[in-house]
């Protein structure tokens, strides 16, 4: 089973300037723009005292095409707005690189996506859920 949570807040710049989040509008429309091409995955952008964001869970049997889109997407708001920042929770308990016990942790800063190592909810056994005794 796939178990997936994210959020992203979109920034236009990881640089301090006068005008800072001059663009946020004409961004926060392209990632919109990008939302519409994919199929199965439709996230909605929201705003909140003035930070644009995107929220997102995924629970499925295993990784299919709606776990590939966030991950596209995720990868695409870092390029279209390298000020972006965010994280991924992913648990595979099927996983066949040997990641089956543990949560996958992918992080969005400056453009760039990179997989962490979790430190809070992993081993899932014995930290969250205890061994099969059948």
């Amino acid at each position: 089973m796939i178990e997936l949570h994210g959020w992203v807040t979109i920034r236009e710049t990881y640089k301090v300037t006068f005008d800072e989040e001059e663009h946020i509008e004409i961004i926060v429309q392209k990632i919109r723009d990008e939302i519409d091409k994919l199929h199965w995955f439709k996230p909605i952008i929201k705003v909140m005292n003035g930070e644009w964001f995107l929220e997102f869970s995924l629970f499925s049997n295993r990784k299919d095409s709606r776990s590939r889109e966030i991950f596209e997407l995720y990868k695409r708001i870092g390029e279209i707005a390298l000020g972006s920042y965010g994280l991924i929770y992913l648990y595979d308990d099927e996983d066949m690189e040997g990641k089956e016990n543990l949560f996958q942790v992918f992080s969005l800063a400056r453009g760039i996506v990179e997989e962490r190592e979790d430190s809070f909810l992993s081993p899932v056994i014995p930290t969250i859920e205890d061994k099969d005794e059948l």
